[in-house]
């Protein structure tokens, strides 16, 4: 697979899916400046497809089974809307012979049941507002057997997001994947969300402290953008951050020096990001409730870290 990474300006973007016979190209043109920014492949796969949406406690789901390649592609401008791109995109795996099994928008799809029961890429690379995004599965016979595409559509700021899943046969011949110029954050952030939602407490793994020191620096989190995401997405929920220490001093100190880094993350959740205070909590435990041994380096460092817990919703 031979994928453009940035459209030239002027110019449509051409994402050409080559495979050997008997398995047909997928050529998919995209509004100028899209980028790509998550690019990865997988053998042997069963890939879910949605078949309905959100109803009785589960989505209905069908397999697509293959070499699995995901893209994630972000869109300046987006163009116009959600349902724009989202047309662009399926009118022309329709002119390729895809025939659509199933197609939802937003509420009709079941919003955050059914975004979250499929493997959708999350934050940063894929924005997925639950109030306005499109889903379509569609499948084409080849010589090998079916190809499935699962797409996802959506915008959020200046962007556009589009996930794209495509299952070939393993009959054909495997696709190879052109490496992105741009990551999509610290494969720590993969996952947050679905940890949070099922677990009820997820780790933010991507942030850091000095033993005694309870700032966080002015760069970038990957899972504070996606937790604040999430946040603006899901207005019923609320959430405690919990800050640990390593067991260096005395648990007085310690226990108001994790409060320390628990407010230090919620500040930036609401100064930053924009989240909402009053859904935003913030607490700390000291060094009671460690997760590696402290007798070592690498487990205090460990042990030094701000979780978020799910407390409604």
């Amino acid at each position: 697979m031979t994928l453009a990474r940035r459209a030239p300006r002027g110019l449509p973007c051409l994402i050409l899916c080559l495979l050997a016979q008997p398995a047909a190209a997928l050529e998919l043109a995209w509004p100028e400046d899209a980028e790509r920014v998550l690019s990865r492949s997988e053998t042997t796969v069963a890939y879910p497809l949605a078949t309905g949406g959100f109803a009785d406690g589960a989505v209905p789901l069908s397999s697509g089974d293959g070499t699995l390649v995901e893209e994630v592609w972000q869109v300046p401008g987006a163009p116009g809307d959600t349902e724009t791109l989202f047309a662009l995109l399926r009118d022309q795996l329709a002119a390729q012979g895809y025939e659509i099994g199933f197609t939802c928008a937003d509420t009709a799809c079941g919003g955050f049941d059914f975004r979250y029961a499929l493997p959708i890429a999350e934050g940063p690379a894929m924005h997925v507002d639950l109030g306005d995004f499109r889903y379509i599965s569609a499948s084409r016979p080849t010589a090998a057997g079916a190809e499935h595409v699962a797409l996802t559509v959506s915008h959020g700021g200046e962007l556009g997001y589009a996930h794209l899943a495509w299952i070939v046969p393993t009959e054909a011949a495997a696709p190879s994947v052109v490496p992105s110029t741009r990551v999509s954050g610290d494969p720590s952030d993969g996952g947050l969300i679905a940890r949070l939602t099922t677990e009820g407490h997820a780790v933010l793994e991507d942030l850091a402290f000095d033993t005694g020191a309870s700032a966080l620096s002015d760069q970038r989190y990957d899972s504070l953008v996606t937790l604040a995401d999430w946040l603006a997405e899901n207005p019923d929920r609320r959430i405690v951050l919990v800050g640990h220490t390593d067991a260096e001093g005395a648990l007085e100190s310690n226990v108001a020096l994790s409060r320390a880094r628990a407010a230090a993350v919620r500040d930036a959740l609401v100064t930053g990001l924009g989240a909402d205070p009053a859904r935003i909590e913030a607490a700390g435990v000291g060094y009671l409730a460690p997760r590696a041994a402290n007798n070592l380096p690498e487990g205090r460092e460990a042990n030094r870290r701000v979780e978020v817990v799910l407390i409604s919703g």
